[in-house]
């Protein structure tokens, strides 16, 4: 909560968008005014390179409308990928950068085949699943397979539970961020205006701190995995490459068999990594 992310900024971009909004401000003055608030808010925090990369994305989703262009996230991507390696290429070895790209991809590549893998499994016994929880589940699973050898390499251990506890971390965690701001506006301009916002909060941040020390605790909440090196990353990420491309190749009546061949491979990878075959 306390690391400026691509997360919060993503929030932010769309507390101010949808505040002037809700005042008729046009749309290309909301537009502005968002990239223009953004970029200060993302300095001032010390431009972490998963930051920038938000902003940059975010930049381009507001001005593509008034150029008439349509959005298309892989390609801003991309863009953002090439625009700021070229303006500093040392960024590649920052493990922020590497995690927050791996997570953007994996989301942006893999959520869609995960969903459908969650809803016909974990979910079938429902009759009605709920979308946005299906849609969640997948969503953390696939930021959590993109960026498991990256974290497996840097901190010799990856989260296993971690999917589960974005259940309850990643809704409470915007509504933080959000209670955050307005108390800190509010404690300036009055600060008993500051302390039902605060209380608030703090309640959202002992449920979240509680999800954190009760999936820690869990004996099987992490695998150990030691000297990963950068050819057993490159070996997970060169396995995922078959079905991702199937996945969107071929028809979508078979993306559950992809995903689940993904998820698969990702186990058997941990796996001989966690046992050291590997």
């Amino acid at each position: 909560m306390l690391a400026i992310s691509g997360q919060h900024v993503a929030i932010l971009a769309a507390v101010i968008y949808f505040a002037l909004r809700l005042f008729a401000v046009p749309a290309a003055v909301r537009a502005g005014a968002t990239i223009g608030l953004l970029w200060p808010y993302i300095l001032i925090a010390g431009a972490p390179p998963s930051a920038i990369r938000a902003g940059v994305v975010a930049t381009f989703v507001l001005a593509a409308p008034l150029f008439g262009r349509q959005v298309s996230a892989l390609h801003f991507m991309t863009t953002m990928l090439a625009l700021v390696l070229a303006y500093n290429p040392q960024l590649i070895y920052s493990t922020g950068f590497q995690l927050s790209v791996a997570a953007v991809f994996g989301i942006l590549l893999l959520t869609k085949p995960l969903k459908s893998l969650v809803e016909r499994t974990l979910l079938r016994p429902f009759a009605k699943p709920s979308a946005q929880l299906s849609n969640l589940i997948a969503v953390s699973l696939a930021a959590q397979i993109a960026t498991s050898p990256i974290v497996a390499a840097t901190f010799d251990q990856v989260s296993v539970v971690g999917v589960f506890t974005n259940l309850v971390a990643v809704p409470i965690s915007g509504p933080i961020l959000i209670l955050g701001l307005l108390g800190s506006l509010a404690g300036n301009v009055y600060p008993l205006l500051a302390y039902p916002l605060n209380a608030c909060n703090g309640c959202l941040v002992t449920i979240l701190i509680k999800t954190a020390q009760l999936s820690s605790s869990l004996p099987f909440a992490s695998a150990t995995t030691p000297g990963v090196t950068p050819l057993l990353v490159g070996l997970f990420y060169a396995g995922c490459v078959p079905p991702i491309i199937a996945a969107r190749a071929f028809s979508t009546e078979h993306g559950t068999l992809w995903a689940a061949l993904l998820l698969l491979w990702t186990t058997i990878w941990l796996v001989l990594v966690a046992s050291g075959s590997l």
